[in-house]
């Protein structure tokens, strides 16, 4: 991921931060598609640096969030709802 990282800023992609094994990036509303193919190249550079020529496929499943939206995991809903639902009583508690 760390070689990965570096490639896709050396290659002028803007990673915004690592979601366990896959980046979320920025890029201009007219540029997503090139974007996210171009990370998914340096993640296979990466891989094939790392491990000696042998290239990782990367089962890239592209999120595109458009500016309003917010990335959203299904995995992840239980634990959001059950963070979502302690803040509302810890705020009901302090107000």
């Amino acid at each position: 991921m760390h070689v990965a990282c570096v490639l896709a800023e050396r290659r002028g992609i803007r990673i915004v931060a690592p979601i366990h094994d896959a980046f979320l990036a920025e890029a201009p509303l007219g540029q997503l598609e090139e974007a996210s193919i171009a990370l998914d190249r340096a993640m296979r550079d990466a891989s094939a640096a790392v491990l000696r020529g042998y290239e990782l496929p990367t089962g890239a499943d592209v999120q595109l969030i458009r500016p309003g939206e917010r990335y959203f995991d299904d995995r992840g809903e239980a634990m959001w709802n059950t963070v979502t639902r302690l803040v509302a009583k810890l705020e009901a508690r302090t107000a």
